[in-house]
């Protein structure tokens, strides 16, 4: 039995109405990240009807993280239960008719497929410009819409990607900036409105997708917060692009291949394996509790280790928290996991 009752303020909006909440509810979204932007377009998402979502984060709830991302507190920081779950619990309660499915999981060319499998949009809540390039590779070669989001200080930029329609990521960015080039929350830092509104605009742009608006806001939106300015630029689709004007598709072919990334305000290493396995955590928490201080919860294990702190998942994953040195980070992850 359809029951839109809850819905009855945003269905009497005229650019919306029941067909529109209808075909919200129908709709299969991912959402990539469930940091500060992330969880401030998952809120936004679920208690708007969007009728399945799936979200796909590797971390767990810092202290650093709690200014911003709105979904956790400090409860959750000490339980060291994954972002993706404890998202999933918490939007559940706000919205039961909306199914969510979390993913404690990086996304990477060699499960793309499978976790992006049927949805109809894709939204970035990532800081990681690689899986950006991921989306737009998957996106593009399978005519999904995406919306590209980020933030930094203040300051933030959006961007509906429509495969066929518009530009895509690599028409803005045609090659990754080289590392260390960009500004990041360690050196700008981050003011929470800024995500929040940068998420505002991304789960706009993904419902007049998804009824078939023909408002669709096409271009860069860019947004500063600090000195109050909103603009938006024409982004023109490249007839050379490697992505969607040649079909070349770099991201999505690199399987197989180790990751690793300093993580964004954290001081810490994000470690990811070049393929996923399973891991058997409880085994491993024997094997290095004489070394030094282990837990394992379930979800994930725990090591002090040389005064570092490895936390790793069932996926082969670590984060390595002490230092943003990769060399060294690497070093440690191997030398314990024997990888």
């Amino acid at each position: 039995m359809e029951d839109l009752d809850r819905y009855i303020r945003q269905i009497t909006f005229h650019g919306l109405g029941k067909e529109g909440q209808r075909k919200l509810l129908a709709s299969k979204v991912l959402l990539v990240g469930c940091g500060a932007l992330g969880s401030a377009a998952a809120v936004s998402m679920v208690r708007s009807g969007i009728g399945h979502l799936t979200i796909v984060d590797q971390d767990i709830p810092e202290l650093v993280n709690l200014h911003r991302q709105f979904l956790y507190d400090e409860e959750n920081m000490k339980e060291r239960i994954p972002k993706a779950v404890v998202a999933a619990q918490k939007l559940s309660r706000s919205n039961s008719q909306v199914k969510i499915i979390p993913q404690v999981a990086e996304l990477r060319p060699e499960n793309i497929e499978r976790i992006a499998q049927g949805v109809h949009l894709v939204i970035d809540g990532t800081d990681n410009l690689a899986t950006r390039y991921l989306i737009n590779d998957w996106c593009v070669k399978n005519n999904i819409p995406w919306i590209y989001g980020g933030v930094i200080g203040a300051s933030g930029m959006m961007m509906v990607i429509e495969p066929g329609k518009t530009a895509c990521l690599r028409c803005l960015f045609p090659e990754p900036p080289a590392a260390g080039s960009l500004p990041s929350c360690e050196t700008e830092g981050v003011l929470n409105p800024a995500p929040m509104l940068v998420g505002a605009l991304e789960v706009i742009e993904a419902i007049k997708i998804i009824i078939g608006s023909d408002k669709v806001k096409t271009g860069l939106t860019n947004i500063d917060l600090w000195e109050h300015t909103f603009s938006t630029i024409a982004i023109k689709r490249n007839p050379h692009c490697p992505t969607c004007g040649k079909g070349q598709f770099e991201f999505l072919e690199k399987k197989k291949t180790d990751w690793s990334t300093s993580l964004c305000g954290r001081n810490a290493v994000q470690i990811s394996p070049a393929a996923i396995t399973q891991l058997n955590l409880e085994s491993i928490r024997e094997r290095l509790q004489p070394l030094g201080k282990v837990s394992f919860n379930g979800y994930l294990l725990e090591a002090d280790l040389e005064g570092l702190k490895l936390i790793l998942f069932p996926d082969g994953r670590a984060i390595i928290q002490g230092t943003t040195d990769e060399t060294k980070a690497r070093s440690l992850y191997n030398r314990y996991l024997g990888r």
